[in-house]
């Protein structure tokens, strides 16, 4: 058994593959309204709203920030940096490196999914120190 989260999606087929390339999790269960992915640490169920509801959702792109929500998915990283592009190549977004801060044995930075979901990337700041002695 292992952590889980559950998170609604307009478009579920651009979320599926943003989750997949920036967290290296797998597709463990697919049918049209929802897909499991996983990862060693965590299970995200992305489940598709109804059309009806659907509707009503504005997305942007790139997307606005929906911040207004009381929950907000963590994912500890090897690296923030090595991941800003692949944000960006899937419609995500990692807000700038000013922004950045420590707490708690990590470095801590939010970002954006493809629909505005905010998320948190987390890096241990052992990997973060052995980045800049190379």
């Amino acid at each position: 058994m292992r952590s889980a989260g559950v998170l609604y999606v307009k478009h579920l087929g651009p979320m599926r593959s943003f989750y997949r390339a920036c967290f290296e999790m797998a597709v463990i269960d697919d049918a049209p309204d929802y897909s499991v992915l996983e990862s060693e640490p965590l299970t995200l169920s992305l489940v598709a709203v109804p059309e009806r509801i659907a509707a009503a959702i504005v997305l942007s792109v790139p997307a606005s920030r929906r911040e207004g929500v009381p929950i907000k998915l963590a994912f500890v990283v090897d690296s923030i940096e090595a991941l800003r592009p692949v944000f960006a190549e899937f419609g995500g977004a990692v807000d700038p490196a000013t922004t950045q801060w420590e707490f708690r044995g990590g470095i801590h930075c939010d970002a954006v999914d493809p629909e505005g979901n905010v998320i948190q990337l987390v890096q241990p700041i052992a990997q973060a120190s052995s980045e800049t002695d190379d």
